[in-house]
């Protein structure tokens, strides 16, 4: 995208030259999605830090409720000396009960845990491990809550040691926190594991993370006139072009700050107007591994040649830049990258179907959560909302585009599940009811694509006496086939209908040098498509 780029625009002439004043529900609608936007991005860093909630609310309730009720009971005892002794003492052996009790139920939660994580990753995906434990704010709760009751329960008994006095407030207290313990926290905890091992919990929880990523990063639908598909800006080797290798240790590339990145790239530019600064290129997508002291993060392109002092100094400058804004962990997660929770879903599907698990339903379930986000996902403006407004200051994000993401989710459970007629008639139904929602041409063609280049007739042919199916399930691909075709037929008389296939017909003939082969290539193929 050089910096004189035509912006890509159809519709009447008036509409081109005036810009429309925002409505009032538009200004509503924006503001209610800056404000999802904001409170996901604090759900998305909270959840970065989750897996040491446990260890902060036990240190709360020793030291901070802990140290509190100690001074009470040091500054203001209830009872005289004599009687508040007496009391200690009856209390310490029903305390010491407790804490047995409470350790004992710590022990033999968390090795049924640790035996269910093992069953969950060996028939489900390893990569939902985290769910458990680390990423489970419930499970951070009990945690803390029965490692701080027992400490609290420890406190005073060391504390009156070098205090000399009884401490009633504090004994009495954590013998209610115990009781709390036993017939409320932990009945709860037992409740939300047998819930949350459940692979509907698992799978329908994925499916949420990723349709909240999809909107706090694609917060545009697409729209009639602009650009029918992503195309990764590819950078001008004729040009002067610095690399920016990685400076982390190898790991997956788990997100970056685009907000601090341009900041100091502006930054960068009014300090040094001199310089011929053209392009920065983001080379991996987030979510792929980064080869320790291999991998180049940045390329950074100028227009002409740089002296060796120059180099050296923007060098620096952007590895500083890199060490601020990326973020490398030996995990991927799902900021930024919902193809994290995609390939998460396609695992579940893939091992349910397979001659161990042999558990098809799971993978019906899988294919149902994948079709709701290859829907929403279908309308969106791609690239992302941030690749997007970094491209007006000649920053380019690499991403995936909307074909590779519909690739990722039915590609390979067909390729393992294509011989169970049960998979294959979802997922032609998956795809179908997803079609009428799709208004992009070029997103309505990769849909049709999938089934076509499926080759299930091939598969599922009639005649064919080598197949071991048989002819109620031959029949039944068949007319789920002919139910796609109608419905994918409907929809684009639908667009021909609302004029969306003309308009790009017309910029073809008009602005080809603006128009990619693909895009014209997507409309013409369904104009075909409603023929044969």
């Amino acid at each position: 995208m050089e910096r004189n780029a035509v912006q890509l625009w159809v519709g009447a002439p008036e509409q081109r030259s005036v810009a429309p004043t925002p409505s009032v529900f538009y200004q509503k609608t924006t503001n209610k999605m800056l404000k999802n936007t904001l409170l996901f991005k604090f759900k998305s860093a909270v959840e970065h830090y989750i897996k040491h909630l446990g260890t902060f609310m036990s240190a709360v309730m020793t030291f901070g409720l802990g140290f509190l009720l100690i001074g009470l009971d040091y500054f203001f005892p209830i009872v005289n000396f004599q009687i508040g002794l007496e009391w200690y003492i009856s209390l310490i052996p029903i305390i010491n009960v407790f804490i047995s009790i409470l350790i004992a139920i710590l022990l033999t939660t968390f090795s049924v845990i640790f035996v269910v994580k093992q069953l969950a990753s060996s028939q489900f995906s390893p990569r939902i491990l985290r769910y458990f434990l680390a990423n489970d704010l419930k499970v951070q709760q009990f945690i803390g809550i029965f490692i701080g009751t027992i400490a609290l329960c420890l406190l005073p008994q060391i504390a009156i040691i070098f205090l000399k006095k009884p401490l009633i407030i504090t004994v009495s207290v954590a013998l209610l926190l115990c009781f709390r313990c036993l017939v409320w926290s932990y009945p709860k905890m037992i409740t939300h594991l047998s819930d949350n091992m459940n692979v509907s919990t698992i799978t329908n929880r994925i499916k949420c993370e990723v349709m909240n990523e999809i909107h706090a990063l694609y917060q545009k639908d697409w729209q009639t006139g602009e650009r029918l598909l992503y195309k990764r800006n590819q950078r001008d080797k004729s040009k002067e072009g610095i690399f920016i290798i990685t400076p982390f240790e190898s790991g997956y590339l788990d997100k970056v700050n685009y907000e601090q990145l341009k900041r100091a790239y502006n930054d960068f530019l009014q300090k040094n107007p001199q310089l011929p600064l053209s392009h920065i290129y983001q080379k991996p997508i987030i979510g792929e591994f980064i080869m320790a002291k291999t991998t180049v993060l940045l390329v950074v392109e100028f227009d002409n040649a740089l002296s060796e002092a120059d180099k050296a100094c923007v060098k620096s400058f952007f590895q500083k830049i890199v060490l601020s804004t990326f973020s490398v962990n030996k995990y991927r997660s799902y900021t930024q990258d919902i193809n994290f929770g995609v390939r998460k879903l396609v695992d579940i599907a893939i091992k349910a179907i397979s001659p161990a698990v042999n558990d098809p339903t799971t993978c019906l379930n899988c294919i149902d959560y994948l079709g709701e986000i290859v829907r929403v996902l279908s309308a969106k403006k791609f690239p992302s909302t941030a690749a997007n407004d970094l491209r007006d200051e000649y920053i380019f994000i690499n991403e995936f585009g909307f074909d590779e993401v519909a690739d990722f989710c039915f590609d390979q459970i067909y390729q393992w599940g294509k011989h169970d007629p049960t998979i294959v008639k979802r997922l032609i139904r998956t795809i179908r009811q997803i079609i009428p929602y799709v208004e992009n041409p070029y997103n309505l063609m990769i849909l049709i694509k999938e089934i076509k280049e499926m080759d299930i007739h091939h598969i599922y042919d009639m005649p064919n006496p080598d197949r071991s199916f048989t002819q109620e399930q031959m029949l039944t691909i068949q007319r789920e086939l002919a139910k796609f075709k109608e419905k994918a037929v409907e929809q684009i008389r639908l667009l021909e209908q609302k004029g969306i296939l003309q308009q790009y017909e017309q910029l073809v003939g008009d602005k080809l040098d603006i128009v990619s082969k693909e895009e014209v290539a997507s409309v013409d193929f369904l104009k075909r498509y409603v023929i044969v």
